[in-house]
């Protein structure tokens, strides 16, 4: 299970970072990232709280927040290192092809 949300998180992070829309990264999120990975988790609740996410999205943040927590510290320091590898892949740059893994609805 602790597999799946590691993988989970990872694939939805390079979504986010890759996205033709985040040219930009939103400060805010990467808070939000931060904490999650390294924060407590009322550092992690403080961090979406301007998100204004619903009970629900909260709930399973936090959910998400807690399993990362249990995972040993070499495990979270390695999926720090890949979101930074994933941030700074030459994929996620203006130049590359990273529009066609999020095609336009027509």
């Amino acid at each position: 299970m602790k597999l799946t949300v590691a993988a989970a998180l990872a694939l939805v992070t390079l979504s986010v970072l890759c996205s033709p829309a985040s040219a930009e990264i939103c400060p805010s999120f990467l808070q939000a990232l931060e904490a999650l990975l390294v924060g407590s988790v009322s550092d992690y609740e403080a961090a979406i709280a301007m998100f204004m996410p619903e009970k629900d999205m909260k709930d399973a943040g936090v959910y998400l927040k807690i399993q990362i927590d249990s995972f040993p510290p070499q495990t979270k320091k390695g999926l720090q290192k890949l979101m930074q590898k994933m941030a700074t892949s030459p994929l996620c740059s203006e130049d590359s092809q990273a529009e066609d893994l999020h095609p336009q609805k027509p």
